[in-house]
């Protein structure tokens, strides 16, 4: 190595890591012969020496305060030294001997349960200690969790806090939340990262392979699917990574402390509190516990304004929590109001739309049955409950409850609206636009009823209602990015392609990381011919998003399209590392492979494709295009019959006719024609 002493007295022994940002080392301590420790090299993003400064201030900042975290927990990787040499900043952290939680998470071998409560406990005791000093870790992943040798402990490495100070963005995208994209860091953002690893464990689910989880997310929430009927996972754990993983972060846990908590009533099997409390006004009001007066009992019945007040209190304070959405904090003054008044319906009420805001629809839904049943004329509970049932995908519940609030409340525009997102789910298409319909006549300004309205009639093919009802979004709310993509979509059906592309561009004004938008503006591009444009479109979502597996489907079938098939095979490969299942990157690598002349990966990739997706049309016409030209006859035929028949069960009569083409041709001919094409589609956007 080197024959350079880094700081005059760390001799480089081996480097781990050299990356555009910096390099990291294993290094020894010249005078501590023996000695280990990691050095990382930052490279600060300008030599400018005014920047240089403030950096040198912002990196001592940070560096101390790590310093004092080795003091408060023996988990946390420590902070030896840190120094500056030449303009380039370096920080010196103990070397700990172990494997990565990586070696742990095998691909295919799930950990048991109580494999997956042990990791989070120790990460989240680390977690509480951490945030008490206000750092935030940034880059919880498997590679950063140490299975410390000696004692076989846990160990929270790589602290992101002074890779900020050089503002180093963290790269790795599959841990990351959306708020910490968007440069908007919180506390639970920490805790988003451990519960995707957490996911990642139960489902033996490697780094590669967790893009996989970004494709897997429900269309009406877009939380993150990962429960499958293959995978038994005890109820109360799943709802607890469901929490720590929720899509917005004021519905995740707030802090790690309150993870912890539910995690030891799985494991310690805790009383529920107000059970306790319950029991405990048991004993005193039938005067089992021999130790209460007559004097205290007389109190307890005779003089009430006391515990009225603190009831009082106690609402009013979830309340205002509640509307300064302090969410978690309303849930803990409400349960002490309801503890002092178990028949207060308007704090169950309120309750339920806390748990609604926290994600818990399960708990909203049971407190809003229980605000129904103190009182039955409580059109706004049948409202919060509507929506919780919608949350259950129990639409049908949904709609009985709409139904009972609108009857209570005929002026209530979020019920109709409610409504109307239910009958949408059970394809009550004519029912869920009369409750749009209704929602915007009672409240006009409302924008959600439009938006959805105007979805709805583009699937009915009501394209010039649907464009009146975006027009109309655009027009109260000029900065509403989704009504400009939702319109950007109807034009391009409409083949109005430039009216489209201003309006994804407007879109993508308004949201410069609105992937779907540069997506469709990239494919009009492409279509248009304008080659550069395009490319720089699919380029943007790659950078905005690295693991975003259609921009590689999207721009392989834009440089197929002027007959750069190599950079096609690239980019398809790509997508195929990010998900091994990907039948329409195999479908169109196989056409990449088939115009380069390469039959025999051709095949292969079409077999896959079908392998993955039995009834994939595509897949069986375009094999059968192959053995066509192989001679392989009655192959040929039947893979092109296949296709027919899917084709046909599918609606795509042009595709089927080709298939049907073929067949005939092969039947009564003994060498395919010359015009017998591959087909190929791009991936289909909601």
């Amino acid at each position: 190595m080197s024959s350079h002493l880094l700081d005059g007295h760390y001799r480089i022994l081996k480097v781990l890591n050299d990356g555009k940002k910096g390099k990291t080392y294993v290094v020894e301590d010249v005078n501590l012969p023996g000695s280990q420790f990691i050095v990382k090299q930052l490279l600060p993003p300008s030599s400018n020496p005014q920047s240089l400064t403030i950096l040198r201030r912002l990196f001592a900042s940070k560096a101390e305060t790590l310093e004092k975290l080795e003091q408060e927990h023996n988990q946390i990787q420590k902070l030896v030294a840190h120094f500056e040499e030449n303009e380039e900043f370096y920080i010196v952290q103990e070397f700990i001997p172990g494997n990565p939680f990586t070696d742990e998470i095998i691909q295919g071998q799930p950990l048991k349960e109580d494999q997956v409560i042990s990791l989070l406990s120790e990460i989240l005791e680390i977690l509480v200690t951490i945030h008490s000093y206000g750092v935030i870790h940034r880059d919880i992943k498997p590679a950063n969790i140490i299975r410390r040798e000696s004692d076989k402990k846990l160990v929270l490495v790589n602290f992101g806090a002074v890779n900020e100070a050089m503002n180093n963005p963290i790269g790795n995208l599959e841990y990351t939340p959306i708020e910490q994209v968007n440069s908007n860091l919180k506390y639970n953002s920490d805790i988003y990262a451990l519960g995707i690893v957490a996911i990642a464990a139960l489902l033996g689910l490697p780094t590669n392979q967790i893009s996989k989880l970004r494709s897997q997310k429900n269309r009406l929430t877009g939380e993150i699917v990962w429960r499958n009927k293959n995978l038994k996972v005890d109820r109360k754990l799943a709802k607890i990574i469901n929490k720590m993983v929720r899509f917005n972060y004021r519905q995740r846990y707030q802090y790690a402390t309150e993870v912890l908590d539910d995690l030891k009533k799985i494991t310690n099997h805790e009383p529920d509190r107000q059970k306790q409390h319950q029991k405990k006004l048991l004993l005193v009001l039938t005067g089992v516990a021999g130790c209460i007066t007559l004097g205290v009992g007389t109190w307890f019945f005779q003089s009430p304004k006391p515990v009225i007040n603190a009831q009082k209190k106690s609402y009013q304070e979830g309340v205002n929590k509640y509307e300064a959405g302090n969410y978690e904090g309303a849930v803990k003054d409400l349960n002490q109001a309801i503890e002092l008044e178990p028949q207060n319906a308007l704090a169950y009420n309120k309750r339920g739309d806390a748990y609604y805001r926290l994600g818990d629809y399960e708990q909203a839904q049971a407190d809003s049955t229980q605000a129904i049943l103190l009182n039955p004329q409580d059109a706004n509970a049948y409202f919060d409950r509507g929506f919780a049932y919608s949350e259950l995908g129990k639409y049908k519940e949904a709609i009985a409850d709409y139904n009972q609030a609108i009857k209570l409340n005929p002026q209530n525009a979020y019920a109709y609206y409610g409504r109307g997102i239910a009958r949408t789910q059970l394809k009550d298409n004519k029912g869920a636009i009369g409750d749009f319909s209704k929602a915007i006549a009672l409240k006009p300004q409302y924008t959600e009823p439009y938006l959805q309205r105007g979805i709805l009639r583009r699937r009915l093919k009501l394209r010039q209602a649907a464009i009146q009802d975006f027009d109309t979004v655009i027009k109260i709310n000029p900065s509403d990015a989704k009504a400009y993509y939702q319109r950007g979509l109807t034009q391009f059906i409409n083949q109005q392609k430039y009216a489209a592309l201003k309006d994804y561009t407007d879109a993508i004004n308004i949201n410069p990381k609105y992937i779907e938008a540069y997506l469709n503006r990239g494919d009009i591009y492409s279509d248009l011919g304008n080659k550069l444009e395009a490319a720089e479109d699919y380029n943007t979502i790659l950078q905005i998003d690295p693991k975003f597996i259609a921009a590689y489907i999207h721009r392989g079938i834009h440089r197929f399209s002027f007959g750069d098939y190599k950079g096609a095979i690239e980019d398809y490969t790509q997508a195929l590392k990010l998900n091994p299942n990907d039948v329409a990157a195999y479908n169109n690598r196989g056409n990449a492979y088939l115009e380069l002349g390469n039959k025999k990966a051709a095949n292969q990739d079409y077999s896959r494709a079908i392998a993955i997706d039995a009834n994939n049309a595509l897949a069986y016409y375009n094999r059968g295009v192959i053995r066509a030209k192989q001679r392989n006859k009655q192959e040929a035929i039947a893979d092109f019959t296949k296709a027919a028949k899917l084709f046909q069960q599918q609606g795509e009569k042009d595709s089927y006719q080709d298939a049907q083409r073929e067949i005939a041709l092969l039947r009564n001919k003994s060498a395919p024609a010359k015009t017998t094409r591959y087909r190929f589609r791009k991936r289909e956007k909601n």
